[in-house]
């Protein structure tokens, strides 16, 4: 392990990190944020920008220190892990410096939640009453975590470029990184440009409605990182149909893999419509919004209120947004029920979604398919294809591995936290919602509620919940081995190619 190399690496993000706090200061100036320093200055935007020179002051001695070699990967997994911590508690700091929180380890958590998107929330309700300034922060956090901070260092640091490919790949394990160019540079270049688009068109569109420009860029922030954050406590049912209708289309396109974006941009849009995993993808939410809408209709709701509420809680469940427009706690049982599954599938692989990806559970439904075939046929050698790929039995090996770690991880998070209170509803939606980055679950976690009510233990547990999820497992939990720090490369483990 060449630590000058983690903790350089290490400052490089955190390096630029902080311009990130610069941010908010533009509201806490534009609203004029009470209470006043110097006569005139809000206070909020003061400590906004010492955030700011607070963390480019840490960062950039490190970065000094640092080496530009290549990454083994048992240092990318050091280094990513260990960003994702340092950056959720750095992130945490303005929330008790503006006092909208008092306790560091629910300061913690809201970081966390931002940063990861999973759209958790502990600040006291209602929500109309914090500083846009904080509000703005936390919408940011949750797009700067959407594409991930890793990807744009990688992107923006030469320094990175040389081991960024093991960087990503630590970053999110859980799928192969499609090169769009030779330099794998360029290629985090051109999804955070995508990315950064479509958060420009969102933003137009929605100003385009009549909503304010500080509610566009918000939304728009919080929508393509499929991260669910909003200023109002009753999340996006505050705002018009109109609006809701529009972050649809938007929260579908932040669950598509952003290379299927490039090459739609590209003009290959037979490859786009050929994927296999997009088609399921699109499957799933198809299926599962018909039929919410169905079920709703069954309860005597009209048509055109069942057909918004319905497509748009399974498309912002599917896509692990996590918004709510009603409170889908007084839906039909089977509609709660569909809910949840969503939560455990989740989007596409290369998305900002979160969930296990639709790629795996595809995947993991064609090797039970095969194995009953096996059963059948012994002796028959049969393959899993994906599209017209063969897919090898490494890949479906750690596929497997990963399918169990997170099932294991999701019961035993789910006993936990019923053992420290929590009723059955609400620890087992609430582990799978924070183990897949969907923010609200169902009961005592539901859209009318947040996390304040959970017990201290069990919100430290929420938060470590949501960074390994982020993490995709494997990243997160294998920081905690000896191992780790004794060999030179980690082999395989992280190689959980397509």
């Amino acid at each position: 392990m060449r630590w000058k190399v983690v903790f350089g690496n290490i400052g490089s993000i955190l390096t630029i990190f902080g311009f990130a706090f610069y941010v908010p200061v533009i509201p806490a100036l534009f609203y004029f944020e009470q209470p006043l320093s110097f006569g005139f200055l809000p206070l909020n935007a003061l400590i906004f920008m010492f955030m700011a020179n607070l963390t480019i002051t840490l960062g950039y001695p490190l970065e000094a220190f640092g080496d530009a070699e290549n990454f083994h990967h048992n240092e990318a997994i050091v280094i990513v892990s260990s960003s994702w911590l340092v950056l959720a508690l750095i992130s945490s700091i303005p929330f008790l410096l503006t006092g909208v929180l008092t306790c560091p380890l629910d300061a913690f958590f809201e970081g966390m939640s931002g940063l990861t998107t999973t759209g958790s929330t502990v600040l006291p309700f209602p929500l109309e009453q914090h500083p846009k300034s904080i509000m703005l922060w936390r919408g940011f956090l949750q797009w700067m975590g959407g594409m991930g901070v890793i990807v744009l260092s990688v992107a923006v640091l030469s320094k990175l470029s040389k081991g960024g490919l093991t960087l990503l790949e630590a970053e999110a394990p859980g799928h192969s990184i499609t090169r769009l160019k030779p330099k794998i540079m360029e290629t985090a270049k051109i999804l955070w440009y995508i990315y950064a688009l479509f958060t420009l068109c969102q933003t137009i569109l929605l100003l385009s409605t009549g909503l304010s420009l500080y509610d566009s860029i918000y939304h728009s922030f919080t929508t393509m990182s499929t991260g669910g954050f909003s200023p109002y406590t009753d999340s996006v049912g505050y705002l018009g149909s109109p609006v809701q209708w529009i972050i649809i289309g938007f929260m579908l396109l932040g669950g598509i893999n952003f290379s299927l974006h490039y090459q739609a941009f590209t003009g290959n849009f037979k490859k786009v419509l050929i994927n296999t995993e997009f088609q399921t993808f699109i499957g799933i939410s198809v299926l599962a919004s018909i039929s919410m809408v169905y079920l709703l209709m069954g309860t005597g709701m009209v048509i055109g209120e069942s057909l918004r509420e319905g497509v748009f809680q399974a498309v912002a469940m599917s896509t692990g947004t996590g918004y709510a427009v009603a409170n889908y706690d007084n839906w039909p049982e089977l509609a709660r029920m569909i809910l949840l599954f969503l939560m455990f599938i989740g989007a596409s692989a290369g998305s900002t979604g979160g969930g296990m990806k639709v790629l795996r559970i595809l995947l993991v439904f064609k090797m039970v398919i095969r194995s009953f075939k096996q059963f059948i046929s012994p002796r028959r050698v049969i393959v899993v294809r994906l599209g017209d790929r063969v897919i090898d039995e490494d890949t479906l090996r750690n596929i497997s591995m990963f399918f169990l770690a997170y099932m294991i991880l999701f019961a035993v998070s789910s006993l936990l936290l019923v053992a420290i209170g929590l009723d059955l509803v609400t620890g087992i939606s609430g582990a799978v919602s924070a183990l897949s980055n969907v923010g609200p679950a169902l009961g005592g976690l539901g859209p009318n509620f947040n996390a304040r009510a959970v017990p201290p233990i069990g919100r430290f547990l929420l938060s470590i919940l949501m960074w390994i999820g982020r993490l995709e497992i494997f990243t997160a939990v294998v920081l905690f081995s000896p191992e780790l720090y004794k060999r030179k490369r980690l082999g395989n483990l992280l190689r959980l190619k397509k």
